[in-house]
C-alpha cells in the first residue's frame, strides 16, 4: 500500500485550527502521512510540526530545510543552515529529506561545467548527510517547474533523471513536470516518456493547478484543490513509477471553502485516486464531497 500525505498548513505561528482536521483525516485512514513545510519553513514550525505528528503518530515527510535554499546545485544551497539546531529540533524522528534539484533562480548551467556541477551536488549531498550522520538521513531531489527563470537546461527530462542517479531517491511533481514540458515544447507525454530512473522515484507529488474562480489567476504554480480535469494524468503517471512508497497532494492555497474543508476534499480525493486508480469513482467521489459541504 503506497502511502497517502498532505501538507501540513499552519494558521499562524501560535495557533492551528486546522490541526482537528488533521486528526479526523489520520483517525479515519484518509492519511497517514504529513508533509513540512506546507508553506513557511522555519525550526520553530519544524519542530510543531513534528510533536504534532508523533502525537498522531504518523509518518511524516520533510521537504526542505529551514534556511536552506532549494537548489542543491548552487554553491549557496546550505551557507545558511544551523545545522546544529536543526539536529536538536529533529531529535532522530526523521530518516529522509528531499529538496529542488538545479541552481538559483537566474543562475545559468553554462557558467559551470559537469564536472563541478556533479561536484556541487555531491558536496551538498554529502554535507546534509555528515551533518546530520546520527540521523541516518537519505536524501531524494524532485524535478522543478519551467517559467520561474530556472535555466531551462535544469528541468530537462536528461538533467532531472541524471541528477536522479547521484541520490537515494526521486520525487517526481506532476505540475512541475507539466509547467517544464510547455516551457520545452513538448506534451506533458512526451516529457514523461524521456524521464529516466524512474525505478529511483519513491514520491510523488500532486496538486491543482487550475483556479476555477481566478483568485489565483497570475501564480504559475498554483498548489490549489485537484481539479476533476486532471485526475486522469494523476493516475496514468502513477503507473510509471513502480517504487512509489508515498503520494503526497502539496495544497497549500483556498480557492471556494474554507481550509478545513478544502484540506478535507483535497486528502479524500487523492485517497479516492490511490485506493481505486479509476478516473469515473474519483471524480463522482469529488462531486459527492462538494455536494455534501455545499449541504451544510
Amino acid at each position: 500500500m503506497i502511502d497517502i500525505g498532505i501538507n501540513y498548513l499552519k494558521e499562524n505561528e501560535n495557533q492551528n485550527s486546522y490541526d482537528s482536521t488533521y486528526k479526523y483525516l489520520i483517525e479515519k485512514g484518509y492519511i497517514n502521512t504529513l508533509k513540512f513545510p506546507g508553506k513557511h519553513c522555519t525550526y520553530n514550525l519544524l519542530e510543531e510540526f513534528l510533536n504534532f505528528s508523533e502525537k498522531m503518530k504518523c509518518k511524516v515527510d520533510i521537504h526542505g530545510i529551514p534556511n536552506m535554499l532549494p537548489a542543491i546545485h548552487s554553491k549557496k544551497c546550505l551557507e545558511n543552515v544551523d545545522f546544529d539546531t536543526l539536529k536538536k529540533v529533529i531529535n532522530n524522528r526523521v530518516n529522509r529529506i528531499s529538496t529542488h534539484i538545479g541552481l538559483e533562480n537566474g543562475e545559468r548551467l553554462n557558467e559551470y561545467n559537469l564536472n563541478s556541477i556533479n561536484e556541487i551536488l555531491k558536496q551538498n549531498v554529502e554535507k546534509i548527510k555528515n551533518e546530520l550522520r546520527e540521523q541516518k538521513i537519505e536524501i531524494g531531489l524532485e524535478n522543478i517547474p519551467g517559467e520561474f527563470h530556472f535555466d531551462k537546461l535544469t528541468f530537462t527530462p536528461e538533467f532531472i533523471s541524471a541528477s536522479w542517479e547521484n541520490v537515494d531517491f526521486g520525487v517526481f511533481d506532476i505540475t512541475h513536470a507539466k509547467l517544464a514540458s510547455e516551457e520545452l515544447n513538448m506534451t506533458y507525454e512526451e516529457y514523461l516518456k524521456q524521464i529516466k530512473h524512474k525505478e529511483k522515484v519513491k514520491i510523488l507529488h500532486v496538486s491543482g493547478n487550475k483556479d476555477t474562480i481566478g483568485k489565483y489567476q497570475t501564480k504559475l504554480d498554483k498548489h490549489v484543490l485537484i481539479h476533476s480535469s486532471e485526475i486522469g494524468d494523476i493516475i496514468e503517471t502513477i503507473k510509471e513509477f513502480p517504487n512509489l512508497d508515498l503520494i503526497v497532494s502539496e495544497y497549500a492555497y483556498n480557492t471556494k471553502y474554507s481550509y478545513e474543508k478544502e484540506i478535507t476534499i483535497e486528502a479524500i480525493t487523492l485517497y479516492t485516486i490511490v485506493t481505486t486508480m479509476n478516473e469515473e469513482k474519483v471524480i463522482t467521489k469529488m462531486k459527492d464531497l462538494e455536494k455534501s459541504i455545499k449541504d451544510k
